[in-house]
């Protein structure tokens, strides 16, 4: 139930112990250990396949004595936003140190099947290892994976599923048959994220999860689904909708207290502008080179050989008309000076995929039923889709708020420095809705704060 705050910050935080699906508890019966916390943090991201926690505990009891390092952690928090409760796993304990007759020291854990990824091997043909699902395509064997699919080389592997947690999936265009080599089952997955299109020949799949579960999609169907997003829609995590919140960057005041759990804290800008580094990591501009390693006259590294094709050039001013965009903005490169713009747009970077051997496939067979068959395109696309993503990134603390997500979207209102006559104006680069990369939920001992990593593609035209 969620609580009614005394001040923006204020939760209510319970922590507990599980082994072997019993709680662990102490002569009395009492198995609550929040006194003993000095500090928890709660993380979530685009770019991670699990949830992790770090949990700062000040053990007089001596409570360490009593770990085996398989203990399940079940954290609670209450906010008036809503209550979550997160179950965890320990894989390690670090930073301990001892001062009297009290230890300090730091608990990590992680979602449990970020731990079981570790243990399953996927091996074979996808067509016979994945016999069992629906179809080829990335919808089914994502699904699949995360379900008896990604068991495979477990002794229950027969029965058992890798996650009973809702999984959200978007499919794919193509197809999928390839040879997995002794990988994870998360390795799999990223392998087809990698190699799935939708819509207009766009890729660019992530896989993460975050406290709804795991989730498979595109980030021009994250971008999508922000703009969707609404400020009356409550979230409901049966489904995977999120409601959108607004925060302000502006001072407190009196007469407006019940608003204080929507303004920002802080706010940082970790890096504006990086020309160098972008320019180093093609992040406007790549040049693809696809080898095939076993016939490198097939590859397309230059028009030298007759069976040979072209490398595979393009910039983000050649994909931006592809790719979705948040509330319609522009791309930022179109801003810059001509010198400018000429530099960053000369290819620099060069990235090298391997492209499937064609020697097996059947004569006759079209050219356009062939697996994989612009690799080239596809890796240029992901790696411009992912750096421009980045293009406008803020970092900004509020007050706690369990109910923001990595892959969704939240509504940033900043003010402009600069005054228009007597009246404080927004911000037109930086307000508008962003896409949160990562959630990191702070807890002290007393109150919490939520820090949200947020990134934009696109310079907004009009920020509603």
């Amino acid at each position: 139930m969620p609580i009614t705050r005394q001040s923006a910050s204020d939760v209510s935080f319970s922590l507990k112990i599980r082994r072997d699906g019993q709680y662990l508890q102490n002569s009395d019966g009492a198995n609550s250990l929040e006194d003993f916390v000095m500090a928890c943090n709660i993380v979530e991201g685009i770019d991670s396949a699990g949830i992790s926690a770090e949990i700062v505990l000040q053990d007089s009891a001596g409570l360490i004595n009593t770990f085996t390092g398989s203990e399940e952690w079940i954290i609670r928090i209450d906010t008036s936003t809503g209550t979550k409760a997160w179950s965890l796993v320990t894989y390690s304990i670090d930073s301990r140190a001892r001062s009297g007759n009290a230890e300090a020291y730091m608990v990590k854990a992680v979602s449990y099947e970020f731990l079981l990824n570790e243990c399953t091997n996927i091996f074979g043909a996808s067509e016979v290892i994945f016999k069992d699902s629906a179809s080829n395509t990335a919808k089914d064997l994502v699904t699949y994976l995360l379900g008896k699919g990604g068991m495979q080389g477990q002794p229950d592997g027969g029965s058992a599923k890798l996650t009973k947690k809702k999984v959200y999936v978007e499919d794919s265009n193509n197809d999928h048959k390839f040879i997995a080599c002794n990988w994870r089952a998360f390795d799999t997955i990223y392998w087809i994220g990698q190699r799935s299109v939708r819509g207009d020949n766009q890729n660019g799949y992530l896989f993460w999860e975050n406290t709804f579960g795991f989730h498979f999609k595109s980030i021009d169907k994250i971008i999508e689904d922000v703009n969707n997003q609404d400020y009356d829609t409550e979230t409901d995590t049966t489904q995977g909708i999120a409601r959108l919140y607004r925060y302000s960057y502006e001072p407190k005041q009196s007469d407006d207290i019940g608003n204080d759990h929507l303004r920002i804290k802080t706010i940082v800008f970790p890096e504006e502008t990086n020309y160098l580094r972008g320019m180093r990591n093609g992040a406007w501009a790549v040049n693809v080179v696809a080898l095939d390693p076993i016939s490198i006259p097939n590859s397309e590294v230059s028009p030298e050989h007759n069976t040979a094709g072209p490398t595979y050039v393009t910039t983000i001013s050649d994909e931006w008309s592809k790719m979705s965009h948040i509330r319609g903005g522009s791309n930022p490169v179109e801003s810059y000076g001509s010198a400018t713009k000429g530099m960053v747009l000369h290819p620099r970077r060069i990235k090298y995929v391997l492209k499937p051997n064609r020697i097996f496939d059947q004569m006759g067979k079209r050219e356009d039923t062939k697996v994989y068959n612009n690799t080239a395109p596809m890796t240029a696309y992901q790696h411009l889709r992912v750096q421009s993503l980045k293009n406008l990134q803020l970092l900004v603390t509020v007050p706690g708020n369990i109910d923001l997500y990595a892959g969704y979207g939240v509504d940033i209102n900043i003010p402009a420095t600069k005054l228009k006559g007597d009246k404080m104006v927004r911000d037109k680069k930086y307000s508008g809705r962003y896409v949160i990369a990562a959630v990191r939920h702070k807890y002290d001992g007393k109150s919490m704060d939520t820090e949200m990593l947020v990134y934009r593609d696109s310079i907004p035209q009009n920020p509603t």
